[in-house]
């Protein structure tokens, strides 16, 4: 799951069983997707060059060379005209080649792909500015890399004309890497790399994009048809680690099971409420389970308890460290790389049926408008009385009978008024649909699916929700040394300056306005006419899905609309969520899987303990770090999750060349449409020279493609039939035709 939407800021995250934004530049985004995705095909970027034969008479280079070439040295541009005027920041690389300098507070560096320099994704660079134009990112062009963000690079190793060569998987690196003899052998590990095989190379060195780059030979991987070794190679490719270090392995030797009775007596005594967990069938690690009563006034009290990962991970220790360092759980469709190992993740910390479990509880006071009128937090023991699946759960609520039944039917109400008030106060509420996979005992896909969103997922969807608003206001409130009820403490706007109770704050700015704009366009050209006055606000957003609900392009729609929002990250000051239209918010609900989650718990307790820290300056650079931290590991996650998907979806389609297809106009560019198939979810692209009945020009701000002869347009959302003619897993990209009665 990722971060969806600003309704799913806190969805269940998928839980397979344990066998287990870089911002577009405005020139660009008509051309692209309007918004775009990053899908494109082989055209759209340069490719992979082997050394060739004028290269190949030369001697390859020694280790003794490479060696001498490692020592350190400026990289540098040769200079070229410009303004002079230099920035330095991170730089963000796209599938399609070009890249954006981050400005924390001003529009990101747009960089084509021929001014990238030697820089790679992630790497800290030095920009100069080209040119600035009105409205739109600036221009510029990488004159030095500064630091490298990961020197790994995974890919297919080869011999070729006497050079050892590694060829990147990644698509964003356009060279191979020569690797010097006596620098084959992998330095983790024995045997040496055949040709053929997936390895990790270390990129040595590399200042001049004219010149080859050179590495080394770090870990072979194995071969492309090795069972599991797709996964493996994402995972690596994303700078993912799937094995636990043995200090880690130790530390989970140590840790003991069970509570002590003085623990217990230390906690609030839950275990004769009614708790149940509400998950997918195949979930294995439980970390919230909810309760619900009605009280005597009317009002329900709400019970979100999530798993006390804290009691078991003490700050500073090997297992917390490696969970700082991975910040999240990655989910491959049947398979996970865990934040944390699975004794914990699936044992210690999962709140299973029937036995005592630590948590760590916001219980909430709600009226019947959805109010949050009491609330506390406390550290608490439960016994989770059922293990529910989500279908078990909508069974229920459409009749089936259970003795739970009432306490369900309850809690689907409850959450009903907890919704209804996001809408009324303008939180958006996309429902756009994800593809589901399923893997036969091999690892090969046999069915793609629409995702379902069922009412038992909105039901805990709304409950963690709250629970995570309410333990950002509790902070807020206490910021202001407020200690009344929540309905008059939650109105109050954090004040400026340094907080006296530093927190990690889930936060959500407002889109750009050049991707407002873009959006409304798209809009008006699909014949939606939705006239703003200032800002486009989060109930403009809802107003507008609420439009197009019925429409055949919804679902295309909504994903344009999601991707003109920014992307929520964690921060030490609280900005508020633009989406979800909340005036503070956090992630409190997932410390399984979720670093921030577990710092926050760490916090909490803290403050409650010890009260004001003594140098909350300085916790609050510590957490601004881990911040960072984090928001660029998930950043990374939901990159992997999306690659990995990606490939299983080309492995799915590839037998099935030459079948028809629904589909829509997803995007149109100078070179093609590209065509998400209706109901597998899964992009190609409708090259130029398919479309042979015509001339076809690219009107860019209409977002179509138009035959100078027949007048025929092929338009942003329109509905399509087309034959799959060619599928590239290793590239993870599909070549469609239209179909006759399409055409």
């Amino acid at each position: 799951m990722t971060e969806k939407t600003p309704n799913s800021e806190e969805p269940k995250k998928r839980k397979p069983r344990r066998r287990r934004p870089a911002r577009k530049p405005a020139e660009d985004k008509a051309a692209a997707k309007a918004p775009t995705t990053e899908t494109t095909q082989t055209e759209s970027r340069p490719q992979i060059r082997s050394p060739k034969s004028k290269t190949a008479a030369k001697k390859p280079p020694s280790s003794k060379l490479a060696a001498a070439k490692s020592a350190p040295r400026k990289r540098r541009a040769s200079p070229t005209a410009g303004n002079g005027r230099t920035v330095s920041g991170k730089l963000t690389v796209t599938s399609r080649g070009f890249g954006f300098v981050e400005m924390p507070e001003a529009r990101d560096i747009f960089v084509p792909f021929e001014n990238l320099f030697t820089a790679l994704d992630g790497d800290s660079v030095v920009a100069e500015i080209l040119r600035e134009p009105a409205d739109k990112n600036p221009v510029g062009r990488i004159v030095e890399v500064t630091n490298r963000a990961n020197a790994e690079i995974v890919g297919i190793f080869k011999r070729k004309d006497g050079y050892a060569v590694v060829m990147p998987e990644d698509e964003r690196i356009n060279k191979a890497l020569t690797i010097p003899r006596g620098d084959e052998k992998p330095t983790r590990g024995t045997a040496g790399p055949e040709d053929g095989q997936i390895v990790v190379a270390e990129l040595v060195r590399w200042d001049d994009p004219a010149e080859t780059p050179i590495g080394r030979v770090l870990e072979v991987l194995g071969r492309p048809s090795d069972p599991g070794i797709d996964a493996r190679v994402v995972a690596r490719a994303h700078n993912l680690t799937m094995e636990f270090p043995k200090d880690v392995e130790n530390a989970l030797g140590k840790l003991k099971s069970g509570l002590t009775r003085e623990e217990i007596a230390r906690r609030e005594d839950l275990r004769t409420a009614v708790c149940v967990t509400i998950d997918p069938d195949e979930a294995e690690d439980f970390d919230d389970a909810v309760s619900l009563e009605q009280l005597p006034n009317g009002f329900f009290e709400l019970g979100v308890h999530i798993a006390d990962v804290s009691h078991y991970v003490e700050e500073g220790m090997p297992i917390d460290l490696e969970a700082a360092k991975r910040g999240t759980s990655v989910y491959f469709v049947r398979d996970v790389i865990p934040m944390l190992p699975e004794r914990l993740s699936n044992d210690l910390c999962s709140l299973r049926a029937n036995e005592d479990r630590p948590a760590f509880s916001v219980i909430m006071s709600i009226d019947s408008r959805g109010e949050v009128r009491e609330y506390r937090i406390a550290e608490t023991v439960i016994r989770s009385t059922r293990r529910f699946t989500y279908r078990q759960v909508e069974d229920i609520i459409d009749g089936a009978a259970d003795p739970l039944a009432r306490t369900i039917h309850h809690m689907m109400m409850l959450s009903t008024i907890l919704r209804r008030r996001r809408e009324q106060t303008g939180s958006v509420d996309f429902d756009s649909t994800e593809p589901v996979i399923s893997l036969d005992e091999n690892g090969i896909p046999y069915e793609v699916r629409p995702s379902e969103r069922l009412d038992a997922n909105r039901l805990i969807e709304e409950f963690m929700l709250i629970a995570n608003r309410t333990v950002a206001r509790h902070i807020i409130a206490r910021n202001h040394d407020i200690s009344g009820r929540a309905r008059s403490v939650f109105k109050r706007k954090q004040k400026s300056g340094s907080p006296v109770f530093p927190f990690v704050y889930r936060v959500h700015e407002k889109p750009e306005d050049t991707d407002v704009r873009a959006f409304l366009t798209l809009l008006e050209r699909l014949g939606i006419s939705y006239p703003v006055d200032g800002d486009l606000t989060p109930d403009d957003y809802r107003k507008l899905l609420d439009i197009i609900e019925n429409l055949p392009f919804k679902d295309f729609v909504e994903k344009v609309a999601l991707r003109t929002m920014t992307k929520a990250v964690y921060s030490t000051e609280n900005i508020g969520h633009f989406g979800l239209a909340f005036d503070a918010y956090t992630h409190f609900t997932s410390p399984i899987r979720r670093y921030p989650d577990l710092v926050v718990h760490r916090l909490l307790k803290k403050y409650a303990a010890a009260g004001r820290p003594k140098a909350p300056a300085k916790l609050t650079a510590s957490l601004a770090e881990i911040c960072e931290t984090c928001s660029a590991r998930e950043k990374s996650a939901v990159a992997a999750e999306r690659e990995y998907t990606k490939l299983k979806s080309m492995e799915f389609l590839a037998d099935k060349i030459g079948q028809v297809y629904d589909g829509v106009i997803a995007g149109v560019t100078s070179f093609g449409i590209f065509v998400e198939l209706t109901h597998y979810l899964i992009e190609g692209l409708v090259h130029v020279s398919e479309l042979s009945d015509d001339r076809y020009e690219y009107d860019k701000e209409n977002y179509q493609l138009q035959g100078q002869k027949t007048g025929k347009v092929y338009r942003l959302g329109d509905p399509v039939r087309v034959a799959i003619r060619r599928v590239s897993i290793e590239e993870k990209k599909a070549d469609f035709s239209l179909a006759r009665d399409s055409a």
